[in-house]
């Protein structure tokens, strides 16, 4: 293919996918241009970005999203060299209710797995404990 013919192909798909206005729409859409995997894989991948971006660590993302070292790896390399308006979006999103709600939930099941052999426990409970609180303050805020 030639390379004005895929520019023209990306263009008019970027095109067709800007205009889907709502998030049925979108669903809806996708639903049924990808497959299961496909989709389950590509929310993974999103999920995997904000949290990475949260904050949260490679490792415990893996545990707790069931994915491999490799989709945690790929998608920290893409971050480190995403654009500056991906970069922008991905924190926009972070910074809604929704996804800090999301996040907060995320977290919870973070705190439900034991500490890593070797780690100091009462440190860990401490910890456990302050970041209980947190989610309780955040959550009475909202």
């Amino acid at each position: 293919m030639d390379r004005d013919t895929q520019n023209e192909m990306f263009r008019k798909f970027w095109q067709s996918l800007s205009s889907l206005r709502d998030a049925d729409t979108v669903a809806s859409f996708f639903s049924d241009f990808l497959t299961d995997t496909e989709e389950m894989m590509f929310a993974k991948r999103f999920t995997i970005a904000v949290l990475l971006l949260h904050g949260r660590r490679p490792k415990d993302i893996k545990q707790m999203l069931h994915v491999s070292n490799s989709a945690t790896g790929s998608v920290s390399a893409w971050l480190k060299n995403a654009k500056p308006k991906t970069l922008a979006t991905l924190r926009r999103l972070i910074a809604e209710s929704e996804w800090e709600q999301f996040i907060d939930k995320i977290d919870e099941l973070f705190d439900t797995l034991p500490p890593r052999p070797g780690t100091d426990w009462v440190k860990a409970g401490k910890e456990k404990r302050q970041r209980t609180l947190e989610r309780s303050a955040r959550s009475s805020l909202r």
